[in-house]
């Protein structure tokens, strides 16, 4: 609706002398003893002196003290200051202060402002009035430009609500409500880059293409263009983009001699400055030179030299969009272009190449480096090439497909915690919690992908690079990846096996050999139960009689506390009753039955979330000596008619416990983690390598030649930064020191040098040398262990009182130094 400048002076005014102030004390009541109008509020505060004088020298102090409502953004002295008011027409200023006006019906305080146009008592084109742009995400900015004073807004009248702002609300032009919008911003880079900002502010109603028409695309609507002309030409910014097209582009949004409004722009055929046209039908839909339609996201806001509505489409002209048809590659050949080549030499070796030559996906695609990482952690494969048998490929396959979106998918669609439902069926999450975009899999310990670059286009669809390989919790069996959720723990050593229903079978029993991919822990064979037990009596599940063939038993020996019996199990229907005896029969001495009830234990049926290692000290077995087994050994079923339904693999020796690292029970406790708790000096730096990094944020890294025996600086800090210092304080004997460390060239001389200084007390140092103690070098095999020290063993009375330098360094040695190290910490027993 236009609001005319003149009414509401004229009328204004009018309406100002027949209103008293008994009036204005019923009305507005909160306003005290003294209540005043927002002339009277300008005119009484210093710091608005240049407003109120201009103010009076057009007649708006007049219009401000009539009885409407009024929102005033009162512009304070700094504001206004080297702004030459007295180059300006009368006509010209009345318009600039009316560019602060609101006329309401209710007052708009602060807290009733939402993000959005609203029109103010300024005129342009036609004498429709300026839009301005209110932006309160993050707090209250007015046109781009100007935000409220503290303290000063919120101002109660009579007739109204000021606030003061610390900065001028000029008459926006086309220009200015680009950059105004946060919405517009590709856009308004756009303009910048191709020069076109002096043609979009000029406001002289002399000039031929006076005023403009702006047809202004989202950023939405950008993504979608750089994703097609990444797909052409590998541009994957507005930067790449040659001026010339860009400007070419741009020019075809802008429609010169016409404020069109959308009230009257459907079937309308636009004339743009670029030299081409498009037309808009009756139900406001636009064509352009392409093959896809656009739509209005907003419309009319208007400024000083024209109107703007915004488009869900970067609009082309035909030649344009000819060069893109001409020059895309699709999404394999993208991939090709990109360098993905570990993910293309998979979707080959999967059969999947010709579906990203012609389907249409969104390709969340791993780069190479993921695929380093991804062999890193995984134990049953090492490269691509060790995906052999069909099931193998069909696991690979599966794998692959769990980063395929069926459809386009950008960016800018994505939202927290979203599910993208991939074609291999399983879900993935979506992280926008911290500055980058991250993708959580099913696979609830894995560490997150990064998307690292994403919309790049192809003429089949998107890639998103990230940069590890994402995991669905079904392949973490086939994988063979060690997982603290599922309790299912790595073998040590295969030699050590002696069931795994791949060569190393049973010669009787229930239990038979199976290899579903979707099922299998290692991609290799296992053994299933799936049947009922049809009465109490005794039922076979698997057994071998052949010394020779019990592998690990000769190793074992009588040492039965350095060894534990463990197998893997997947249970599919819980198991509540009998129980499962195992046997290991010494023909001319012992034989000895272990009844295994976990049920019992637990109190409840016994089920598993996936695979789980089961591990059962040998103390508790029984047999004295492993060596001496030569007649049965293996496993039975007793006491229960119910349905056996499990899956069971790798039935061996093993030594206590799963290995690896241990997880930090309190980050707050963590002092060291190069990733924000960072040293101020050291030769260890920080380093973030996929296919190492322990969590999937940085790490501390040492790779250099000591030189000499002399003291070696590793990581240090001397500040009120030793993070769980005043935890631990006195209470020595509840806490330990811990590291996460992964060796690379084993250490067997030298020490690390750990200090606690109290400037002002104890200068406490540590020598950690495991190789004295084990007689070996410190090497952990390229993985992570934790190393944990008791406190009571640092030297340290009271870790509170620490306030000097702490850290580690290397003394004692000339030896090569390349170690990894992460989580320094204290954590309660």
């Amino acid at each position: 609706m236009k609001l005319s400048r003149i009414y509401y002076v004229v009328m204004l005014i009018l309406l100002a002398g027949v209103t008293s102030c008994n009036e204005d004390d019923d009305l507005y009541p909160q306003l005290g003893d003294d209540p005043r109008n927002l002339t009277q509020i300008v005119n009484d505060d210093a710091n608005l002196s240049t407003l109120a004088q201009a103010l009076t020298q057009v007649g708006l102090d007049s219009t401000l003290r009539s009885t409407s409502t009024y929102t005033l953004f009162a512009p304070n002295n700094a504001a206004f200051g080297d702004f030459d008011m007295s180059s300006m027409s009368e006509e010209e200023l009345t318009n600039f202060l009316l560019n602060h006006v609101l006329s309401t019906t209710t007052a708009d305080f602060s807290s009733t402002l939402t993000t959005g146009y609203t029109p103010t008592m300024a005129t342009g084109p036609d004498d429709n009035n300026l839009s301005l742009f209110i932006n309160t995400d993050g707090g209250l900015k007015l046109n781009g430009m100007a935000t409220p004073v503290q303290g000063s807004f919120d101002v109660g009248s009579t007739n109204g609500v000021l606030h003061v702002v610390d900065n001028l609300l000029t008459p926006p032009t086309v220009l200015d409500h680009t950059k105004a919008n946060p919405n517009f911003s590709k856009l308004a880079e756009a303009i910048e880059l191709t020069g076109l900002s002096e043609t979009l502010s000029m406001t002289d109603p002399e000039l031929e293409t006076y005023p403009f028409t702006v047809f202004a695309p989202t950023n939405v609507a950008f993504e979608n263009l750089m994703m097609q002309l990444n797909g052409a030409f590998g541009w994957s910014s507005l930067n790449d983009v040659p001026t010339e097209i860009l400007q070419e582009i741009l020019m075809y949004h802008v429609v010169g001699g016409a404020n069109t409004l959308f009230e009257t722009i459907g079937g309308t055929e636009q004339a743009t400055l670029e030299g081409d046209s498009f037309s808009i039908n009756d139900d406001a839909v636009i064509t352009d030179g392409s093959y896809t339609t656009g739509n209005f996201t907003t419309t009319d806001i208007q400024g000083i030299n024209g109107v703007v509505h915004g488009t869900n489409k970067v609009l082309l002209p035909e030649s344009i969009f000819q060069q893109i048809l001409d020059a895309t590659l699709n999404l394999k050949e993208r991939s090709e272009d990109k360098g993905y080549t570990s993910f293309l030499a998979a979707a080959e070796k999967a059969g999947l190449t010709s579906a990203l030559e012609s389907d249409e996906f969104s390709v969340f695609v791993p780069n190479n480096d993921a695929f380093t990482a991804l062999f890193s952690l995984i134990t049953n494969f090492e490269s691509l090439e060790d995906f052999e048998t069909p099931e193998e490929i069909e696991a690979l396959k599966q794998l692959l497909s769990y980063h395929l979106y069926s459809g386009i998918l950008m960016s800018s669609q994505l939202t927290d915690g979203e599910s993208i439902a991939t074609v291999y069926g399983d879900n993935i999450t979506v992280d926008l919690s911290g500055e980058n975009a991250r993708l959580i899999p099913s696979f609830e310990e894995a560490i997150p992908s990064g998307i690292v670059n994403a919309n790049i286009g192809a003429t089949n669809g998107v890639l998103h690079e990230i940069n590890r390989v994402l995991i669905p919790a079904d392949l973490v069996s086939v994988l063979g990846i060690e997982s603290d959720a599922g309790g299912q723990c790595p073998v040590k050593d295969e030699s050590l096996v002696f069931f795994d229903w791949n060569g190393k079978d049973p010669y009787w029993g229930n239990v038979t050999a199976e290899n579903d991919p979707s099922l299998s822990l290692d991609g290799e064979n296992y053994g299933r139960a799936n049947f009922q037990t049809g009465g109490t009596g005794w039922v076979d599940l698997f057994w071998r009689n052949d010394a020779a063939t019990f592998n690990g038993a000769s190793v074992v020996g009588n040492n039965i506390d350095g060894y534990s019996l463990k197998f893997d199990i997947n249970v599919i229907e819980p198991i509540t009753a009998g129980m499962f005896r195992i046997r290991f029969n010494d023909a001319d001495g012992e034989d000895v039955f272990y009844n295994w009830q976990p049920w019992n234990d637990l109190g409840e049926s016994f089920t598993t979330d996936g695979w789980e290692t089961v591990e059962i000290p040998l103390s508790e077995i029984g047999v004295s000596d492993f060596s001496q087994i030569d007649a049965e050994f293996g496993m039975a079923f007793e006491g229960a008619d119910i349905l056996l339904n499990f899956a069971i693999d790798n039935v061996r020796f093993d030594t206590p416990g799963c290995g690896g690292p241990e997880p930090v029970a309190n980050s707050e406790a963590v002092f060291f983690d190069w990733d924000g708790k960072d040293p101020y000096w050291g030769n260890v730096t920080v380093e973030n390598d996929a296919s190492i990094s322990l969590d999937g944020s940085n790490y501390g890294r040492a790779n250099f030649q000591t030189g000499g025996t002399g003291w070696q600086d590793l990581f240090w800090r001397n500040d009120a930064t030793f993070y769980g210092a005043n935890m631990v304080g006195s209470n020595l004997d509840e806490y330990v020191l811990k590291f996460d460390i992964n060796i690379f060239e084993p250490i067997n001389s030298g020490m690390f040098r750990i200090r606690f200084n109290d400037s002002d007390g104890v200068d406490a140092f540590y020598d950690w040398q495991p190789w004295n103690e084990t007689g070996n070098a410190l090497d952990t095999d390229g993985d992570w262990i934790t190393v944990s020290i008791p406190a009571t063993a640092l030297g340290v009375p009271d870790f509170s009182l620490v306030d000097a330098e702490f850290g580690m360094a290397f003394e004692g040695a000339d030896i090569l130094l390349n170690f990894a190290i992460d989580n320094v910490r204290f954590e309660e027993l």
